[in-house]
C-alpha cells in the first residue's frame, strides 16, 4: 500500500479557471491505476481573518486584509494581484455558489477546522499510521483587536461573502444545523 502525498498551498493555481487541469490530473493519475484523493481544511471564517490580519498593520488595513485572509476568494482565485479578488464581477452569492460546485467536484475530503476529523479521513483512506507531529506554524504574540476591527472585519467577511461559503459547507459537509431537518 504505497502512497505518494503533494501539496499545494500558496501557489495553486487559481481553480476556477484551471478546473480543466483538475479534471486532467484525476484522469491522469486514475489511468495508472492509482486513486487520487483531494482533501481542503477550511477554517471558521473570523477565526482565519483575525490569524492573518495583524500581519500587516496600519491605515490602510482593510484595502490589504482581504486579499491575504479570504478563504474563498483564495480557493477561487488564488488572490492573483493581476485578476484581483473579484475579476468577473459576480455576486457573493455566485462566488458561493461556484465555490461549492468546484468542492462538489474536486475534492473527496472537506472539513471545516476540525483538524482531528480531517486527519482521521486521511488515515482511514491511506492506511498510515498516525504519527504526532509538532506544532511549528505557531504565531507567538498577542493579538488585541478593537470592538470596532472585529466588527468591522466581520462586515468584510459577510460582504465577500467568506460566510455563506464557510456555512454551505458546513452544512453540506458536517451535517451543521442538521437538527433543524425534523421541522
Amino acid at each position: 500500500n504505497e502512497w505518494r502525498s503533494g501539496q499545494l498551498h500558496l501557489a495553486n493555481p487559481p481553480l476556477n479557471t484551471t478546473e480543466h487541469h483538475w479534471y486532467q490530473w484525476r484522469s491522469t493519475v486514475e489511468k495508472q491505476g492509482c486513486q487520487m484523493i483531494n482533501a481542503i481544511m477550511l477554517r471558521d471564517p473570523l477565526n482565519h481573518a483575525m490569524a492573518g490580519f495583524k500581519l500587516g498593520q496600519g491605515d490602510d488595513w482593510f484595502d490589504r486584509w482581504l486579499p491575504h485572509t479570504s478563504q474563498l476568494s483564495f480557493f477561487l482565485y488564488n488572490n492573483d494581484k493581476l485578476i484581483g479578488q473579484n475579476p468577473y464581477n459576480v455576486t457573493k452569492e455566485e462566488k458561493v455558489q461556484r465555490g461549492i460546485e468546484l468542492l462538489q467536484r474536486h475534492f473527496d475530503v472537506v472539513s471545516v477546522g476540525d483538524h482531528t476529523q480531517f486527519m482521521n479521513k486521511i488515515l482511514k483512506y491511506t492506511g498510515w499510521k498516525h504519527l504526532d507531529m509538532p506544532y511549528t506554524n505557531v504565531h507567538h504574540r498577542t493579538l488585541d483587536f478593537t470592538k470596532k476591527e472585529v466588527e468591522s472585519l466581520y462586515k468584510l467577511l459577510v460582504r465577500n461573502g467568506d460566510v455563506d461559503f464557510v456555512d454551505a459547507v458546513k452544512l453540506r459537509y458536517s451535517g451543521h444545523l442538521s437538527y433543524l431537518s425534523g421541522f
